[in-house]
């Protein structure tokens, strides 16, 4: 098989880099190795800058994004007894909106498939050869080795995938800090209260509570990093949830049949290698960051806007200028963005061995979000995100 663009992986940058090359007119194929059924259901971010809104909207598929997704308001911050609300309405009326990624990758799945364009689930990338001139991908597909020879490759496969292990000198160029635990993320059936959705400091470790529909619950606890889902009951789980989030602030959760669970080890990782040759790296390939900012997806956005205008360029006009600055400009965005979500990992978290001394420190910071407006400002600017350089 043949192609202009080979697109490893399915998650949202990778189906949102073939939706904007297809509108420029370039042939794109998508391989991803698991299966049709995993992507459309697996659960990840669900908060939407202002940028990734628009960036849909322009690329056609923002139609059931409009309809159901909800807009914030504000942000609520809970810590010692405190509960504050900052406003979230920025410059131009940019704001935060929250719709499931799976949501958008289930609508840029249907959109592609309605389209007729190939998009190949249940391939797995074996090696990535010739970056330098004329790529070829080597996949297994229904336990046969297949091969997309293409004029470029964008790796678009998250942090575990392969199209980094083929960017010479990679970890040389890369930077990590691993968090000492981990996110216990869950699915409710139950309405989320305004009175308690927010980022919750508490001693018993952190816990947040968003919403992903008028009656579904999106709710994080702080655990330890090797921690077992089955050790808790969803009746014990509930409970834990409210000594954090409730409680202590005289509220009561809506409880409700927990329908997902999954444990997420916290992680801020960037790889400042991002292009070689004809390949380029995008989204989780890259860059990981924390949960605790809610930024993963958008820079994943932000990176296909970026590396998208580089390929038209280079395909179109035998123009590699764009894609030469491509590091450095989504590098722009990209390591205050990390730092920001790593910031409220360290602001939220309750750490091993943390003394009465660093939980003081972690309140002012709060306070300073909460009560000064240069702090308001600080807080609101980075959730709503940095716009993204130009070429």
């Amino acid at each position: 098989m043949k192609t202009q663009v080979g697109i490893i992986g399915a998650g949202p940058a990778g189906l949102l880099l073939g939706r904007i090359l297809q509108a420029h007119g370039i042939d794109a194929v998508v391989v991803e190795r698991r299966s049709r059924d995993y992507v459309l259901k697996r659960i990840r971010a669900g908060v939407l800058e202002q940028g990734t809104v628009d960036t849909l909207r322009k690329y056609g598929v923002a139609e059931r994004l409009d309809r159901e997704g909800l807009p914030h308001a504000d942000m609520k911050l809970f810590w010692k007894g405190e509960r504050h609300s900052i406003p979230m309405t920025g410059e131009g009326g940019r704001r935060m909106t929250t719709y499931g990624q799976n949501k958008i990758v289930e609508d840029l799945v249907l959109r592609r498939e309605a389209d007729g364009l190939p998009l190949i689930f249940d391939a797995e990338v074996k090696a990535i050869e010739n970056v330098t001139d004329r790529p070829v991908i080597h996949y297994d597909h229904n336990g046969e080795a297949q091969t997309l020879e293409c004029d470029f490759v964008a790796g678009c496969d998250g942090f575990w995938g392969v199209s980094r292990k083929h960017m010479p000198d990679a970890d040389a160029h890369s930077f990590e800090k691993v968090f000492p635990f981990s996110w216990f993320g869950l699915l409710a059936e139950a309405k989320t209260s305004t009175e308690t959705r927010g980022f919750c400091h508490s001693e018993r470790g952190l816990a947040v509570s968003s919403s992903r529909g008028p009656d579904v619950s999106r709710l994080y606890l702080q655990v330890p990093p090797d921690f077992d889902m089955a050790s808790m009951s969803d009746d014990q789980i509930w409970d834990e949830l409210s000594l954090r989030l409730a409680n202590q602030y005289g509220k009561t959760l809506n409880r409700g049949p927990i329908i997902d669970k999954a444990v997420v080890r916290l992680r801020g990782f960037i790889c400042e290698k991002m292009v070689h040759g004809r390949l380029a790296l995008a989204g989780d390939a890259c860059h990981t960051v924390p949960p605790s900012g809610a930024k993963g997806l958008n820079l994943a956005v932000g990176d296909v806007r970026l590396l998208s205008e580089a390929i038209v360029s280079l395909l179109q006009e035998n123009d590699d200028s764009k894609l030469a600055r491509y590091p450095d400009l989504a590098l722009q965005r990209i390591w205050p963005t990390v730092h920001w979500s790593c910031t409220m990992s360290d602001v939220f978290h309750i750490f091993p061995g943390q003394t009465a001394f660093d939980t003081r420190r972690q309140y002012e910071v709060l306070n300073f979000w909460a009560y000064d407006e240069t702090g308001q400002r600080v807080f609101r600017e980075n959730m709503l995100g940095r716009p993204l350089p130009q070429y």
